[in-house]
C-alpha cells in the first residue's frame, strides 16, 4: 500500500545523560521507516538543505525513504534541533529551519492509502494539508507544528491553534496532553476528545507520557494504560506511534486495536536511542494484545 508522510527530515543533536548523539530524525524518518518496515511504499514530502549528508540520504533510500530532487532546498539549510533529555523532561531548541513544503512535491497522479501529516516547525500550510487529504483515503494528523512557536533563541513554546479548519480535513488526530489543550481549550484528555468529536472527528488519541492514553473510536472514549518501561531516549517515540498506528490500521481497519499497537510500539522503543527505535521487538504484538484486552470505555462522545 502507498503511504505519504509530510514533515521535515531533520538532523538532531540529542543530549543524553552520558553522551551526545547526532542523528537523522523527523517524522518522515521515524514514522516513514516504520511504515516501510511493514512493507508499505512510502513517499516523503519534505525539505532538506544541501548540507544534508549524502551518506544519510543513501541510507534512507536503502531503507525505503527516497529524497527526490524537489526535496532539496537551494537556499536554506536542513532543519536542525537540539534535544535535551534531563530529569525526565525533554526540551527542544530549533537551530535552523529549511523552507516550507509545497503541494508540487506530492508525487503526481498518485493516490495514497494513508497519509501522515506531521509538521514540526510550521512547514505544512493549510492548503498543502487540504491537497494531501484529497489524495489520501485515510489522513492522520500530528498537529505539533501547527501549535508550536519559537522564540528568538529557538526554544519551543505551545500556542493556540490558529486555523481550526484543519481538524475538518483529517480522519484521525494524535496529540499529547498539552497539544490537545492547544487544539480544544480543554485540559482534560476526555473533555478534549469530546470537544474534537463535536467537529465530527471520530478517531483520535491523547498521550500523557507514562500516564494512560485516551482513545476516541467512534462514539466512545477508551482509557489505555501505558506499559512501564525505562526511558533512555524519547526522541521519535511519537512518530513511531503514528507510523505503527497507520500501518496496523491499514491492515485491520480497527482504530482502537491500531492505537494499542502504536502505544505498545512507542513504549517499547523508549529504551532505545534515536533510529534504533525503528527495529521493533517481537514482544510488541503481545504487549499490544494485552493493552487491547484491558482497554476500557470511560466516556461517550
Amino acid at each position: 500500500m502507498k503511504i505519504l508522510v509530510a514533515g521535515f527530515v531533520t538532523i538532531d543533536s540529542i543530549q543524553l545523560a552520558v553522551r551526545l548523539i547526532n542523528s537523522v530524525g523527523g517524522p518522515p524518518t521515524y514514522a516513514g521507516l516504520i511504515c516501510a518496515r511493514f512493507g508499505h511504499d512510502v513517499a516523503a514530502v519534505t525539505k532538506v538543505g544541501n548540507d544534508f549528508p549524502d551518506e544519510q540520504a543513501v541510507w534512507l533510500a536503502r531503507n525505503g525513504i527516497t529524497l527526490r530532487g524537489g526535496d532539496r532546498s537551494l537556499t536554506r539549510p536542513t532543519t536542525r534541533f537540539r534535544i535535551s533529555n534531563s530529569a525526565g523532561t525533554r526540551s527542544l531548541t530549533l537551530l535552523s529551519r529549511c523552507e516550507d513544503l509545497s503541494p508540487s512535491q506530492i508525487p503526481p497522479d498518485t493516490r495514497f492509502n494513508a497519509a501522515l501529516v506531521s509538521p514540526i516547525a510550521g512547514e505544512v500550510s493549510t492548503s498543502l494539508l487540504t491537497e494531501i487529504s484529497s489524495r489520501s483515503d485515510f489522513t492522520f494528523l500530528d498537529p505539533q507544528g501547527f501549535v508550536r512557536s519559537f522564540d528568538e533563541r529557538g526554544e519551543v513554546r505551545l500556542s493556540e491553534l490558529k486555523d481550526r479548519s484543519i481538524l475538518t480535513k483529517v480522519d484521525a488526530v494524535k496529540m499529547d496532553r498539552a497539544e490537545a489543550e492547544s487544539l480544544t481549550g480543554r485540559s482534560s484528555p476526555r473533555e478534549a476528545l469530546q470537544k474534537l468529536a463535536e467537529t465530527g472527528l471520530r478517531k483520535a488519541l491523547v498521550t500523557q507520557g507514562a500516564g494512560p492514553c485516551f482513545v476516541l473510536d467512534g462514539t466512545r472514549i477508551y482509557e489505555i494504560e501505558v506499559p512501564k518501561v525505562q526511558v533512555v531516549d524519547s526522541t521519535g517515540a511519537g512518530d513511531i506511534l503514528s507510523g505503527a498506528v497507520i500501518s496496523w490500521y491499514l491492515k485491520t481497519r480497527d482504530f482502537l486495536r491500531s492505537a494499542c499497537f502504536g502505544i505498545a510500539a512507542s513504549s517499547l522503543s523508549l529504551h532505545m536511542i534515536a533510529l534504533a527505535k525503528i527495529d521493533l521487538p517481537m514482544s510488541v504484538d503481545d504487549s499490544a494484545m494485552r493493552l487491547f484486552s484491558l482497554a476500557s470505555p470511560v466516556a461517550s462522545a
